[in-house]
């Protein structure tokens, strides 16, 4: 595994990942415990499972031809508490073994025993006898909740009274025998001992803590502040004590939570039911113990077979077939932070109005978001205090930008001319807005002033991970501020400044000196990596025939590096296309937004500037309904929907100018865009050599410069005065 810098915020790898299937035996209803938050609310001392049971289940698993076998298996035992039965558990792995050894079975060396257990009986003779009889084969995983106070409160015995001492006598033993982690629940009641409990879980010698928050509906105003309060204290002893890299665990600080879902994860579901095997104990087989009528309190319990009839595959093609998109509703299939928010199918199934298993709970939503945020200080901490950047796979992809000052730097296709300063923010102005950014799940993009460098670095933005967009000849004065994911933007009076090693930069120039560009380009591209390009201006008027012969210019720079080093110097307008496959530009009004000097919210810079009535929202009451959301969304521009010139801006300011309408680009930017495209095209057919690998986006070129021309043949349209401009 390759090191991140941190173990808090990472995960364990599970045995055989992806390859093991997981079959579990329910051996008994009965718990010597009652813990208050247990989902199994119907136990019953009366119902264990028989060997003959078990015996034919694995006669039937190890010799049907009729169920897929994975190339490992875990034997998962579960009750209520599995070791009051340790012996029949043994006696049924003993005839695993023996039967899966006789039908020369891939499982009869490939397999784990897996058990949780609350640890009353764990050193019990027979429980240690079953221990010594499969040394390296079996992970047994011990539930102790955190303090004995927090502990105390929920893992009682039948008569209420707290087990932690108990079980606190057989820790010892455990950890000796194996690795030591275990799993914590917390419900309303016990938040307040979050922090503590984990803790003294770590100071007993317990490094991974799985921990959770119960899926019901047991959560009272304000819950989520608390948790989110006790996790903000247990991010600051971490990194207070530099303990993010000691080997530690928290599974409620995790690095791959809190992104929306992409394509992939709407056809995934984040729960393991029908994937796995749960035998009951008088011999029906469920797709998960939770689909059992022990842990059912709405509807009658879900069975996909028994010994005697096997599996029926039917039963098990609605589980096959769950995935998020169709057990999610619009809140939950569109959340900024989706990825990471858990849920239990079985749990959703008795929850649901109807017997579906198309179904999802949401009470722990404010829970999850409570969870993020706290990810979101802990990792800006650790990036700030450390140096240490959280390893992502996705972008969080929700931006805003918090102009400091009117004469904001010019950042993307508007070009701001306001010199005049009315308004500077403040550092308590900012701190509010840093706020509203974690409170809503949006990064925050400081960008600074166009005509000098005044930021002062207070400590308190340490709790937050910004990034800076600022003058190119204020680099050294940032970097010697302490600031850090620096943007510096260039334009031609500022060429030749130094970059200070920052690969990233962005590059300014109006439409009138599109002469230079290339010279321009060229000489950054000997110091930088990737260019965001912005040409400021475009009209009408604007020079097409130029344009082409100075990006085939920069194209020909590119090849040539490409050739020489193996590389792809990246211009954002040329080169992007060959790496993304859908639109990506500046979202404003959808999922990019401005936070103005005054606190105030617009869809974009360029409304802030020259229509400041058109606020869309303030700090305290958010973004209001003052604007038509939908017309801002890809998919509701008939242009746009239908365009592959997925490096286009597509700039919704300069669209309502030229076009009045916000979702329509005036025929000029479109034709720019297929310029561009078409110079892309070039590119990859000169360097790719046989190498797809470079190629996301499959470059098709058309007639037309002009998308609309797509539209128009759609709609059969043959009459209308409209004529558009042809190649």
């Amino acid at each position: 595994m390759q090191d991140k810098g941190y173990s808090v915020g990472t995960k364990d790898g599970s045995w055989k990942s992806g390859d093991a299937q997981t079959i579990t035996f329910i051996v008994t209803h009965d718990c010597n415990l009652r813990c208050k938050y247990c989902y199994i609310t119907h136990k019953s001392d009366g119902k264990r499972m028989d060997f003959d049971v078990a015996r034919r289940f694995i006669d039937y698993i190890l010799t049907s031809d009729s169920i897929k076998c994975s190339n490992a298996v875990i034997l998962e035992f579960i009750g209520g508490e599995p070791l009051i039965e340790a012996e029949l558990i043994d006696k049924i792995c003993d005839y695993f073994k023996i039967k899966s050894f006789e039908e020369d079975h891939q499982w009869s060396w490939n397999y784990r025993i897996s058990i949780s257990t609350n640890g009353v009986n764990y050193s019990d003779k027979a429980v240690q006898d079953f221990i010594k009889k499969n040394p390296s084969k079996m992970s047994i995983g011990m539930t102790i909740d955190g303090t004995k106070e927090k502990h105390d409160l929920q893992r009682v015995f039948i008569d209420g009274s707290g087990s932690f001492d108990v079980i606190n006598q057989n820790i010892d033993l455990w950890k000796d025998q194996f690795t030591a982690s275990t799993k914590v629940t917390f419900a309303s009641d016990d938040l307040k001992y979050l922090k503590d409990s984990i803790v003294y879980l770590w100071n007993r010698g317990i490094h991974t803590v799985n921990s959770n928050v119960v899926f019901e509906d047991v959560w009272k105003e304000n819950d989520d502040i608390i948790f989110q309060e006790q996790l903000f204290e247990l991010a600051d002893y971490i990194l207070d004590k530099g303990l993010h890299d000691s080997g530690l665990k928290c599974s409620f600080f995790d690095d791959s939570i809190g992104y929306p879902y992409n394509e992939e994860d709407l056809d995934k579901t984040h729960c393991g039911a029908g994937k796995m095997i749960a035998l009951g104990t008088d011999g029906k087989i469920y797709p998960c113990l939770r689909y059992c009528d022990y842990s059912l309190n709405n509807h009658e319990e879900w069975t996909v077979g028994d010994i005697e009839s096997g599996i029926d595959m039917e039963k098990v093609r609605p589980f096959v077939l769950a995935s998020n998109r169709i057990q999610s509703d619009s809140e939950c299939l569109n959340c900024p932070i989706a990825s990471g928010c858990a849920f239990c199918q079985g749990f959703n199934y008795d929850d649901a109005d109807t017997p579906t298993n198309f179904h999802r709970a949401k009470y722990i939503c404010k829970m999850h978001k409570a969870r993020v945020k706290a990810n979101d200080y802990f990792f800006a901490k650790l990036r700030n205090l450390y140096g240490i950047e959280k390893q992502e796979t996705k972008t969080r992809r929700r931006n805003i930008y918090i102009l400091l000052s009117d004469n904001y730097i010019s950042y993307c296709d508007y070009n701001n001319q306001n010199k005049d300063v009315i308004k500077r923010m403040n550092t308590e102005e900012l701190l509010n807005s840093l706020k509203y950014c974690r409170n809503n799940f949006f990064n925050p993009i400081i960008v600074h002033s166009a005509n000098e460098f005044d930021f002062k670095n207070d400590k308190r933005y340490m709790d937050y991970n910004m990034s800076h967009i600022l003058p190119a000849k204020f680099i050294k004065e940032a970097i010697g501020t302490g600031l850090q994911d620096i943007v510096p933007v260039y334009d031609l009076e500022v060429l030749n400044y130094d970059n200070h090693g920052i690969d990233n930069i962005i590059f300014n120039i109006h439409s009138k000196n599109i002469d230079k560009l290339s010279q321009s380009i060229i000489a950054l591209f000997k110091r930088v990596k990737r260019i965001d390009l912005n040409i400021h201006n475009v009209d009408k008027s604007f020079n097409e025939e130029l344009y082409k012969q100075e990006l085939r210019k920069i194209s020909k720079y590119i090849e040539n590096i490409y050739k020489q080093e193996g590389t792809v110097k990246e211009l954002s307008l040329l080169t992007d296309l060959l790496f993304v496959d859908k639109h990506d530009n500046c979202m404003a009004g959808e999922k990019t937004f401005v936070i103005s000097p005054e606190e105030k919210i617009y869809s974009c810079c360029a409304v802030y500037s020259n229509e400041r009535e058109n606020s869309i929202g303030n700090l305290i009451d958010g973004i209001t309904a003052k604007y038509d959301k939908r017309l801002y969304e890809i998919e509701n521009s008939n242009l746009c929907r239908q365009c592959d010139c997925y490096q286009c801006k597509n700039c919704t300011y300069i669209n309502k100018k030229y076009t009045r309408e916000v979702n329509v680009a005036p025929s000029f930017i479109c034709r720019k865009s297929h310029i561009e495209k078409s110079i892309s095209k070039a590119l990859y057919d000169k360097v790719h050599q046989g190498n797809e690998s470079i190629l996301v986006n499959c470059i098709e070129i058309y007639n037309s410069l002009d998308p609309i021309h797509k539209f128009i043949s759609l709609n059969n349209e043959g009459t209308g005065y409209y004529k558009y401009k042809n190649n």
